[in-house]
């Protein structure tokens, strides 16, 4: 084999030309040149070709819009906004990128990896063209606070899958691409490091991510406020999309009417039993205070026929609520009833005041359980001490072969709320999507750890694997509890080793392997999900749905663990494995 120089010559040229490097008249090396995104682009058009495409669709908008289609016209609107808004942060991407630094080249260079993937412009359009359909899919004789609220959770849950899969995407055929081509050698042949590699290109996608959550986020309240302007039903209608999606509210969670005597029984009845059984308490001390005190809160949310059930919610200032109304949340279930939609009927008095007053008379509430109801509640209920009492009486109609009525359960914290206004929706809004963003800088940077040592597939799979984790942590730690017998959530780190070790123990004694095999299984996936954030704890698209405020809390929690910590660790887990890597192939 003789080696032609010509050639080596080509084959690095080509290299730094997919890299975006060349070097000046002086021999100073550039990061990139300056028609480095000349040929790519949206749709791969040229620039006059792009505009007429754009120039057609609000042609087509307009002549929709004549032809009395506004539904249609509204959304070939959108497209064409959506459209020229990223052509237009696209170029702006490529200015602020400036080839002067390496990270920065870095970044741009996976900016314009990213709009030349088939797979990248795919996802991109599929964002860009369902985010204005979706208001076309919507029933018009709906109600309006239905609409509003589907259109808010299924256009940004769905524009944030489609953004996690393109981040992953990206991420990963990025690095994997410069490693299998040998373009990596290139790029550290000059001054560059691992963690300016790895920083650059997570810098460039979560910059890119940033230009998508914008326009998603310009677009969807754009056509929110759009559709709520529309016709509602009725007055109630009007007043839930103004009061409970358009806005945003704090929630208030009760507590018991005697207060600190309520705890002290508590305290009780815990030394009692421990007392009594000091041998079985002792064995999960923090366990059974827990358990005990779950006991007598479902017992106190729990309405027999022969009593009645008081909550009282506190800090309720009438002067600092932005709203006429607060709005009373409860979810109602009939106990020992058989019948999936049995019928609830309770009575309320509100500060001992009956509650509703209709025609001169008291009348209770009749609805089907399990269902959420939201009771607007005037705020001249709540008394000069900022305080509201709510009394709920069991009303319910003795059932066929029964001698009593079957008794009412509300679930703590979900089943008893009050709700009030305390701020706007735009603010609230831009809340959530900058919590939407955190999660796509943590998933980007999982993504290029695992591609520093994966090949893409294998690399892609990983990454989809955490992102699925982190979405659906609640139900495979609940799936994994089945056969540990403790909640996470209310279980401590030495009780679920001591109680998981004793299960273990049992099972490998008595020779069930299968079971104890299961058994190791629970352990590793619950150590698994512990170390991936569960994006239950910001599901800041949840909170926009439903009115309520992101708290700045969950905003900072999100922008630490999320944006900094997280990412921080992976791309130094990434520089470490990319450090430990044999990237020298040899090829015959």
């Amino acid at each position: 084999m003789t080696f032609d120089p010509q050639s080596s010559d080509r084959a690095s040229a080509t290299a730094a030309k997919r890299l975006g490097l060349r070097r000046s008249e002086e021999g100073i090396p550039r990061w990139f040149s300056d028609g480095a995104g000349r040929g790519l682009g949206f749709w791969q058009f040229r620039r006059f070709r792009y505009l007429i495409v754009v120039g057609v669709l609000v042609a087509i908008a307009f002549c929709s819009w004549l032809l009395d289609h506004q539904p249609i016209a509204f959304s070939l609107f959108g497209i064409a906004a959506l459209t020229g808004g990223f052509r237009v942060g696209t170029t702006l991407l490529r200015r602020v990128l400036s080839p002067s630094r390496p990270i920065s080249a870095v970044a741009r260079t996976v900016v314009e990896e990213a709009l030349s993937t088939k797979l990248s412009v795919f996802l991109v359009v599929l964002v860009l063209v369902s985010l204005p359909v979706f208001p076309l899919l919507l029933d018009p004789k709906e109600r309006l606070a239905y609409r509003v609220q589907f259109f808010l959770s299924w256009s940004l849950s769905s524009a944030g899958v489609l953004l996690s899969l393109l981040s992953i995407a990206i991420a990963c055929r990025s690095v994997s691409d410069d490693i299998e081509s040998n373009r990596i050698h290139m790029a550290f042949s000059k001054p560059l490091s691992r963690w300016e590699y790895l920083g650059g290109k997570w810098l460039g996608i979560s910059l890119l991510n940033a230009l998508l959550v914008s326009l998603l986020g310009i677009t969807t309240y754009a056509f929110t406020i759009g559709l709520a302007s529309s016709a509602a039903t009725d007055a109630q209608d009007r007043l839930a999309v103004d009061e409970q999606v358009l806005t945003a509210r704090s929630v208030a969670l009760p507590r018991h009417p005697r207060g600190d005597d309520f705890d002290r029984s508590v305290e009780a009845t815990i030394e009692q039993i421990r007392a009594d059984d000091p041998v079985t308490f002792d064995k999960d001390p923090t366990g059974a205070r827990r358990r005990i005190y779950s006991q007598h809160i479902h017992e106190w949310h729990t309405v027999t026929p022969d009593i009645v059930s008081s909550f009282v919610f506190d800090g309720l200032d009438p002067n600092s609520i932005r709203a006429p109304v607060v709005q009373l949340r409860l979810k109602p279930w009939a106990n020992n009833s058989g019948i999936s939609e049995a019928e609830v009927r309770f009575a309320l008095w509100l500060n001992e005041r009956p509650f509703p007053i209709r025609n001169g008379r008291h009348t209770p509430y009749t609805v089907r359980q399990g269902t959420v109801q939201t009771i607007d509640v005037p705020t001249s209920f709540i008394d000069s001490d900022n305080r509201l009492k709510v009394t709920v009486a069991n009303e319910n109609l003795v059932m066929p072969g029964e001698d009593f009525a079957t008794s009412i359960s509300l679930t703590p914290d979900d089943g008893m709320q009050v709700l009030y206004r305390v701020g706007g929706f735009a603010m609230n809004f831009c809340r959530g999507l900058l919590v939407l963003w955190t999660r796509l800088l943590m998933l980007t940077a999982a993504a290029l750890a695992a591609a520093t040592w994966l090949g893409f597939p294998t690399a892609f799979l990983a990454s989809l694997m955490v992102y699925v984790s982190a979405a659906a942590s609640g139900f495979f730690a609940d799936a994994v509890d089945i056969y540990t017998g403790l909640d996470r959530k209310t279980a401590t780190l030495s009780s679920m080793f001591r109680l998981r070790f004793r299960l273990l123990s049992e099972r490998v004694l008595a020779f069930e392997w299968w079971e104890a095999m299961k058994t190791v299984g629970s352990y590793v996936a619950d150590a698994f999900l512990s170390l991936i954030p569960s994006f239950a704890n910001y599901d800041s698209v949840g909170e926009l749905a439903t009115g309520r405020l992101v708290p700045l809390m969950e905003l900072g929690s999100g922008i630490l663990v999320l944006a900094l910590a997280y990412p921080a660790v992976l791309l130094g887990l990434g520089c470490v494995l990319l450090n430990r890597r044999d990237l020298i192939r040899t090829s015959s």
